[in-house]
């Protein structure tokens, strides 16, 4: 049996939520309504579970976690949701390159390389796009500068958050590149795509 990323158990009056991800996998969860959705998501990228909710992260209890161990796994874990986390007083190049440069996590050059590889992979120009705020950019533009920002990081775990919400018919024709280039950059990751069955 393979190793897992994430086993996750919530149970409520309403819905009993039973995931299991292997590690390496490509796994789609379908939550019963979006409260349960946000349990799931937030508990990933917390690695900290609510009383009702059971969360094991790479084979660990996240209850069993020091906040040291607590703050390891969560460098592990990234998230691109409808709720994007940009700072809208900068622009998508800060965005981007702050995270990167506060952590050093990659030299900033490497960081702008892979900025202009995903933004091109999407059809957009480097040059304008980073210069913009977020409100400048499209949702899908938004997304993708949050993608960059964590595909910086590396995480073992990535979790699409109901990618396809606020983009257009014709925009949800790219949200496979997403995928796509995660692996390119992680070949060995996890990803976990989750919706609401309404979404799916």
């Amino acid at each position: 049996m393979s190793a897992l990323a994430v086993h996750y158990e919530r149970k409520t009056p309403q819905h009993h939520v039973l995931l299991s991800v292997p590690q390496g996998a490509v796994t789609r969860a379908h939550l019963p309504d979006e409260e349960a959705k946000a349990h799931l998501v937030t508990a990933l990228l917390k690695a900290r579970g609510e009383p009702d909710e059971s969360v094991e992260l790479f084979g660990v209890s996240a209850a069993e976690l020091k906040p040291r161990e607590r703050a390891r796994v969560r460098a592990r874990v990234g998230a691109v949701s409808p709720v994007v986390g940009l700072l809208y007083n900068l622009n998508a190049w800060e965005n981007i390159s702050l995270p990167a440069a506060y952590h050093r996590t990659a030299p900033l050059a490497d960081v702008a390389a892979l900025a202009r590889e995903v933004i091109v992979a999407f059809g957009g120009e480097p040059d304008r796009f980073l210069a913009c705020v977020p409100d400048e950019l499209t949702m899908l533009e938004r997304k993708v500068a949050a993608f960059v920002r964590l595909l910086v990081a590396a995480p073992e775990l990535m979790v699409f958050d109901a990618l396809e919400e606020g983009l257009s018919h014709t925009e949800c024709k790219c949200v496979a590149r997403f995928e796509t280039l995660y692996r390119a950059h992680r070949p060995a990751g996890t990803v976990l795509y989750v919706d609401t069955r309404e979404d799916s």
